[in-house]
């Protein structure tokens, strides 16, 4: 007996997400004056580590985000 299997594939291509550290890291390098320029993604993720620190002192809740993207981003995560 002859079988035919098809596998498909669900999940979605990351490089279309439109929240990825990729992203982040084209936006911020899209700002005027080089203000932020990113090399890579831990760049990006140290840049909004501190974005998030600045305005936390209006924000509280974002202390805990700075601090889980500080985490992620020393375990090395993507580069």
């Amino acid at each position: 007996m002859k079988s035919n299997s098809l596998t498909v594939s669900s999940s979605r291509s990351r490089e279309h997400e439109l929240f990825s550290w990729t992203t982040v890291q084209k936006f911020y390098n899209l700002l005027p004056l080089g203000i932020t320029p990113c090399k890579s993604i831990y760049e990006a993720k140290m840049y909004t580590v501190a974005l998030f620190a600045m305005l936390s002192p209006v924000f509280l809740p974002l202390i805990g985000v700075a601090w889980f993207i500080y985490c992620s981003a020393k375990k090395g995560g993507k580069s």
